[in-house]
Parts: C-alpha cells; structure tokens; sequence
C-alpha cells in the first residue's frame, strides 16, 4: 500500500512540473537580455557600421576620387591634381560624416547609407569662373570661391530642412543667384550661406598627394572638418 500511495504522489508531481503554465519547453520564456548587454550589442553594430563607412571611403580616395567631374577639361590624366581638397563633415547629423573630396577644378560630396556608397553632390563653378582657388567649411555649409579680377564666383553647399542644398552666386550680377538650380536673390543665398562672414579660421588647405600609395587616411580625425 504504502509503496502505490509513493508512485502516485510521484506520477502527481512530475505532470504538475510540466503543465504548471500549459506551455511546452520550447516556448517557455526566456530569460531578458540584460542592460549591459544590449549596450555592447549597440556598441558592436556602431562599430561595425563606422568600418563600413570608413571602408568605402578609402576606396574611393584610392581610385582617385570616383571620376571627379572635369566640366572644362582641366585635370590631369588620372583623374586628380597632385593636391587635393579632403575631409569628412556630418552634415546631416545622423552620425555618419559626408566624405569631402576633389581639387581646384572640382570636388564631389559622399555619403554612406544603406551599405553602400553615394555620391551626393559634384560641386564646381560655374562657367566663366573655372578654377577652386578657396574652400571654407563654416557654419555647416561648404563653399567654393573662385576669385575674379573684379569680384568673385560662390558655391555653396549644405544640409538645410531635411534635404541636401546647393546654392551659386557671383559678383557679377550682385541681385541674383540660385538655390538648387532655381532663381533667387543674393539675399536669398546670402541668408543660408553668409559669404560676406566667411573667416580664415574656416579656410581648409589642399593636401599633396603621395601619387604611389594614394594613403591619405591613416588617422580620420586628421581629416575631419
């Protein structure tokens, strides 16, 4: 007697311990992934997603620039001068820097989205002006000047309500300029890309090529504007 009153209460027992909660094993709940963890998960993907771009970035310096346009036929053969504009700057704001990219004919703005490389903008001056003779980066606008014997020609860039901006203006016709291609006034573009405070301090400087390696980023920070 006293040995079926054991096996029953056993019996009893073992099927309580497996139908406490009417799940099987395999959808039980599993344990919650702890806060530090998530964080080193989140640091891993940044990581990860920070060599992607940097990646794609030097490729691209290394293959001299992604054919940098050249609208009046003033590079050299292979594509860039021996001194070149480079820099990376997050317009955006989304934590990934445009790569900056050219020289005194023309330079090209990068992103880095979806996995892949885009090129966002070729920047150069318009016809009659020709050659980059100066760059500033201020105030998150990029602006090209080309210096005439009476005035000067601008191409600004930047990233203004959402979207990507590209602006033109020369001295020469002090009262108009244009905003992606569009025509407005001088205040219109001097508003977003205030040429008239451009400082020295914002100035950046062409950097010589080492034509054999095309190494020019061994440290991003040494490039970031």
């Amino acid at each position: 007697m006293n040995k079926k009153i054991f096996l029953f209460c056993f019996l009893v027992i073992a099927l309580t311990g497996c139908s406490d909660t009417g799940k099987s094993p395999a959808a039980a709940e599993q344990p919650k992934e702890s806060p530090t963890a998530a964080l080193v998960q989140e640091s891993y993907v940044g990581t990860r997603q920070e060599v992607s771009w940097q990646t794609a970035y030097k490729d691209i310096i290394s293959h001299g620039g992604g054919h940098l346009p050249d609208p009046y036929k003033l590079r050299g053969e292979d594509g860039l001068n021996p001194s070149v504009y480079l820099g990376i700057h997050d317009f955006n704001g989304d934590g990934i820097p445009e790569l900056i990219l050219g020289d005194g004919i023309s330079l090209s703005v990068y992103t880095y989205e979806n996995h892949g490389l885009k090129k966002e903008a070729d920047l150069y001056e318009p016809e009659g002006w020709y050659i980059v003779n100066e760059l500033y980066l201020q105030n998150n606008c990029l602006i090209l000047v080309s210096n005439g014997s009476d005035g000067c020609g601008y191409v600004g860039y930047t990233w203004l309500n959402g979207a990507y901006i590209t602006g033109t203006h020369d001295d020469y016709n002090p009262d108009r300029a244009y905003l992606n291609d569009a025509v407005t006034t001088y205040k219109a573009f001097d508003d977003i890309f205030h040429i008239t405070k451009l400082e020295d301090n914002c100035k950046k400087s062409l950097i010589k090529r080492n034509t054999e390696s095309s190494e020019f980023t061994g440290d991003w920070s040494d490039v970031k504007w």
